[in-house]
């Protein structure tokens, strides 16, 4: 590839296209250098990244996301592994429609919700729903089947409330205050007490939570919805 380093957006946010075969700290200069060229375009934007044309260590991600928002005002969400948020609930669903094939009296609906609620605010739903946004502390999702939040999710969450144990809920940063699936309560989600990068810069990793034998385990999105 001629330029080093490439900005192309995707749904979920953008993703960088990177030389394969240039030294990583050359490589880490060219980044924040495309960056602080669109300096305006980007400034105060929030999004999350994915990267392709090179393998990375998880280090070499997070260095990447540090330099990115130390040096300019973008705040990375998140890192995405081949779109994982999209991949997965692409996943979902065709476990869902297969299972409304074989079931024909069963139906699988599902709605979206534009913007990021308001803390005190209280969305209800009987059908899965994906917020295109934030879920902030002092709001709540109640849901009688999955939640996924495109966003930060600090509030409190109830999916699978009609006591559908394969109620999922998911996010691109996992920290909800309270968070409950068929009645099942999980437990706090604890934050990052090490690394190496500051916890101020770390890009949060996206999870998924599901219920197992009476538990609520959260995983990592990317090997959360594989099983």
């Amino acid at each position: 590839m001629n330029q080093a380093v490439i900005i192309k957006s995707s749904r979920n946010g953008i993703i960088l296209v990177l030389n394969p075969d240039m030294a990583f700290e050359d490589l880490l200069t060219e980044i924040l250098n495309k960056f602080q060229e669109s300096e305006k375009f980007f400034s105060n934007a929030e999004f999350a990244i994915s990267f392709e044309g090179r393998d990375l260590s998880e280090e070499q991600k997070n260095q990447i996301v540090d330099c990115i928002m130390t040096h300019t005002g973008v705040k990375i969400l998140c890192i995405l592994e081949n779109d994982e948020i999209r991949d997965a609930i692409i996943r979902q669903k065709l476990k869902e429609q297969t299972a409304a094939d074989e079931n024909p009296g069963k139906q699988v609906t599902g709605s979206f919700y534009y913007g990021s609620l308001a803390a005190g605010e209280h969305l209800e739903t009987d059908e899965s729903t994906i917020i295109i946004g934030d879920v902030p502390r002092g709001a709540s999702v109640v849901s009688k089947a999955d939640v996924v939040v495109l966003g930060s999710l600090r509030g409190t969450v109830y999916a699978g409330m009609d006591g559908a144990a394969n109620a999922f809920i998911a996010a691109l940063e996992f920290a909800p205050e309270k968070y409950n699936i068929a009645g099942i309560y999980g437990e706090m989600v604890s934050k990052e007490k090490s690394g190496f990068f500051s916890k101020r810069n770390k890009a949060p990793e996206a999870k998924i939570a599901v219920a197992e034998d009476g538990f609520i385990i959260v995983r990592p999105l990317y090997e959360g919805l594989n099983n």
